[in-house]
């Protein structure tokens, strides 16, 4: 019997919907409190370093002034800090704390154990397969993204 291409596509969005569950026990069990956007704002930063609160409002699909209360309350909460623009004296950026990185790592460690707990019951066979198809789902994944971002 052929698999079609919806039936892929529903496959795939299946595991995204399993995976996003993950996530959101895993942010909910963080050490401190956090919101599941306050966690994508610490993944930004954690990943492309210290950046501009207009360069997060853009990556969030949000206006600036939300992405400004955002960040106001992960320094409240000492997930993050305000530092000057070493580029623009006048500007200032939002850099992870040390508080902040132990959070994310505390997010990262309960998703990773999940998935592992997943992987743990998949026969050999299975994990090969599931690997080499995710394998060429992401390079698929980029090259839509580059033909989409302008």
């Amino acid at each position: 019997m052929e698999t079609t291409d919806q039936e892929v596509a529903d496959a795939l969005l299946g595991v995204g919907r399993a995976l996003m569950g993950i996530t959101l026990r895993s942010v909910a069990a963080a050490p401190v409190p956090m919101t599941v956007p306050q966690h994508r704002v610490l993944l930004l930063i954690s990943t492309d370093g210290p950046r501009r609160v207009g360069i997060l409002a853009a990556d969030l699909g949000v206006n600036q002034s939300s992405a400004s209360r955002l960040v106001d309350r992960l320094v409240a909460q000492g997930l993050v800090q305000r530092m000057a623009d070493p580029a623009d004296g006048r500007a200032s950026l939002v850099a992870l704390s040390a508080r902040g990185e132990k959070a994310l790592a505390a997010v990262h460690e309960r998703r990773l154990a999940a998935v592992l707990d997943v992987v743990a019951v998949m026969p050999t066979r299975a994990r090969r397969e599931v690997l080499a198809f995710l394998a060429e789902a992401a390079a698929a994944m980029e090259v839509e993204e580059a033909v989409c971002v302008p």
